[in-house]
């Protein structure tokens, strides 16, 4: 005799439902409903946000603020997720959470956010070191500074190799920069200054050739700036001011000619003549104080249209200053203090529209002139 329909609808149906109830869980395990962050990503937030020491996130809030990724961090506080994947389905793309207050630690969690660009975390009291976690990252984006990291630069950091921004400035960094930072190779910028870093640059820097910034001021490195930085052909950024480094200054820096700004100071060790700047030709923001310079002041440097600022304060030049700063329309500050200069003072120098600052103490004549 064959089973009644009632029969086999009240054995199927409870599998069924089971069945049903099952692909609806697998199908939501990973991604949130239609229009909805991605449910373990809201769980990877939430982690994120316990080991930050950030108040105040929960499952029941919409944790993304933004969902237009800049090219650039653009503010202090924001989530920004993608929702043009399928479905409608968000990620998140980037975390700004600067000047929060955060003392907590740098979150693991990162690593479970598969599509983070940038992350932005500076100004806070955040303590520890980089995770290892964090080499299985795709970031692109990375902003540290102003925070209590500790330790040494992680040599697991040359795995990011997707980074084109690395920024760590102003925390308390010990002991050298790894080689394995050379595998940066599509890094733009790297910021390193205000730490307790030692040692010599490692050669496998010269890797780095798309670096357009580069900034090591503050810290206690040892030996000669490298003759490699001829390498970094697109630099347009190079600060190395009281650095640790020895002079003199490499004469192959003329080969960086796309530089808009040079600052280097406090240079150890027995001086130069200013090297060859005459082929940079849109230098900006000049500053070689302190750096043991000898021989006359290079009257190409009066000819330079973009120059705003020039600092050769506390060197050893000497001789007549150029007779004319004309070729300088919009220069506004000038440092000569503590020089050897001889001979008459620039003519009109004293009439110049755009000029805020000269100051001379050479010769204890002390002028300053601030624009009207």
């Amino acid at each position: 005799m064959a089973p009644a329909l009632s029969d086999i609808l009240r054995i199927t149906s409870p599998l069924l439902i089971l069945m049903l109830l099952t692909f609806c869980m697998g199908a939501t395990n990973s991604e949130a409903q239609v229009g909805g962050l991605a449910n373990d990503e809201v769980e990877a937030l939430l982690e994120v946000a316990t080991q930050l020491g950030k108040k105040g996130w929960n499952r029941n809030m919409n944790l993304c603020t933004h969902t237009v990724l800049p090219p650039f961090p653009d503010d202090n506080y924001k989530v920004i997720c993608n929702c043009s994947f399928p479905g409608g389905v968000c990620h998140v793309v980037a975390i700004y959470l600067n000047e929060q207050d955060l003392d907590g630690s740098l979150p693991k969690a990162i690593q479970k956010l598969p599509h983070l660009k940038q992350l932005s975390l500076w100004a806070n009291y955040l303590s520890g070191n980089i995770p290892p976690e964090w080499a299985d990252t795709k970031l692109e984006i990375l902003f540290l500074d102003v925070n209590r990291l500790t330790g040494k630069i992680p040599s697991y950091l040359g795995q990011i190799t997707t980074l084109r921004y690395l920024s760590i400035s102003n925390n308390m960094f010990y002991g050298t920069v790894p080689p394995d930072l050379g595998d940066l190779v599509n890094l733009e910028s790297l910021t390193l200054s205000a730490n307790n870093l030692s040692g010599e640059l490692p050669l496998a820097l010269a890797n780095l050739i798309q670096l357009k910034q580069l900034r090591l001021s503050s810290n206690n490195f040892t030996g000669r700036i490298p003759e490699f930085i001829q390498s970094w052909k697109q630099l347009d950024a190079l600060e190395i001011e009281a650095a640790g480094f020895t002079g003199p200054i490499p004469s192959n820096i003329s080969l960086l000619t796309s530089l808009t700004e040079l600052r280097i100071s406090n240079l150890l060790g027995n001086g130069s003549e200013i090297p060859n700047l005459d082929p940079i030709a849109n230098i900006t923001y000049l500053t070689l104080s302190n750096c043991n310079l000898s021989g006359k002041f290079p009257e190409y440097l009066t000819r330079k249209p973009q120059l705003q600022t020039l600092d050769l304060s506390f060197n050893r030049l000497s001789g007549p200053l150029p007779p004319s700063f004309e070729g300088l329309p919009i220069l506004e500050k000038m440092y000569l203090t503590w020089n050897n200069f001889t001979g008459p003072f620039p003519q009109g120098i004293n009439t110049r529209g755009s000029l805020k600052y000269v100051i001379f103490l050479n010769l204890c004549i002390r002028i300053m002139i601030f624009e009207i």
